[in-house]
């Protein structure tokens, strides 16, 4: 699984640096050090390969998370998120990336690469009903909101976008009268 493991890595890094479209083939075989036969002897097509890079990063993402009930989960998502930028450099959200290459070639990716951020927004939503005792959709989207716009701004002032939508999202989480 090591190769498999490493030519995913790999073409995360290419895709995410380069583009889905604009990297070709021997790109992402030089940047894992595999032969192109190697490559296709563990994805069949270049959209299985693909699938599996999404899949691989969802599931680091949400692995770093907490669990909705732990009422620090909101607080731990945009750390996560600021630790993710810091690593991986702000270049805007690699599922809507994606999205926006594969939206009108192939609905299965891009069905997928959207499929991440429903599942984040109810991720989102499982927190603040934790926290409140009762589900609060205006709120759940509220955050969500923030967290997608962090992901945006970190464009332009970078880490400091995570921190600040995590201390507005916090503040939005405590009880009325308790922020101030």
């Amino acid at each position: 699984m090591k190769k498999r493991d490493d030519i995913i890595q790999a073409a995360e890094r290419v895709f995410y640096t380069s583009g889905f479209h604009a990297t070709s083939t021997d790109q992402i075989c030089r940047a894992a050090g595999v032969s192109t036969r190697t490559l296709y002897h563990h994805f069949a097509s270049r959209e299985v390969l693909t699938a599996a890079v999404m899949h691989a990063r969802e599931a680091r993402f949400m692995a770093d998370l907490y669990a909705p009930q732990q009422p620090d989960a909101i607080a731990r998502l945009f750390q996560v998120l600021g630790e993710w930028t810091q690593t991986n450099g702000a270049k805007g959200c690699f599922f809507l990336k994606a999205w926006g290459e594969y939206a009108e070639r192939d609905a299965t990716l891009a069905g997928q690469a959207l499929a991440f951020r429903t599942t984040l927004r109810h991720y989102i939503r499982d927190c603040v009903t934790a926290v409140q005792g009762k589900e609060n959709l205006l709120l759940s989207d509220a955050i969500w909101m923030l967290f997608e716009g962090a992901i945006t701004s970190a464009l332009i002032i970078g880490n400091a976008a995570a921190d600040q939508a995590g201390t507005i999202a916090s503040q939005l989480l405590q009880p009325q009268g308790a922020a101030e």
